[in-house]
């Protein structure tokens, strides 16, 4: 269960970082979107390492393997946060992506929040 708790806390991180990274997307200056996409990777990264935890669990768990729906959305999300680590990541030519960022972001960021939903209700996590 703490394994379980402790995946809830980083989606909730990056669900945190979405809604910021979305707010006044098109008033935010570079400085801003860039700090943005830094928490929004940083989120990414820390979801993915603590999905990876679960799925360690969930193997010493169900030696048989894991419940189908939830092994399908978890390597859905993984996927999912895969692309938001790549996406956001400020070290590959920010200054150049950052406009393009700014226009795909809301879109990327809806299909990150499915998948995390998706995820949450084959997982069957309760909201706190």
């Amino acid at each position: 269960m703490a394994t379980l708790r402790g995946v809830q806390d980083s989606l909730d991180r990056v669900r945190g970082a979405a809604y910021t990274f979305r707010t006044d997307l098109g008033g935010a200056s570079p400085v801003v979107l860039y700090n943005r996409a830094q928490r929004m990777h940083a989120s990414c990264v820390a979801a993915e390492g603590a999905l990876v935890q679960l799925d360690s669990a969930l193997t010493a768990s169900y030696p048989a393997g894991a419940p189908a729906d939830l092994r399908r959305e978890s390597r859905a999300l993984r996927g999912a946060l895969a692309q938001c680590r790549r996406e956001y990541d400020t070290t590959a030519r920010w200054p150049q992506r950052a406009d393009s960022v700014r226009a795909w972001a809301p879109y990327r960021l809806r299909r990150l929040d499915e998948a995390m939903r998706r995820f949450a209700l084959a997982a069957v996590l309760p909201r706190h």
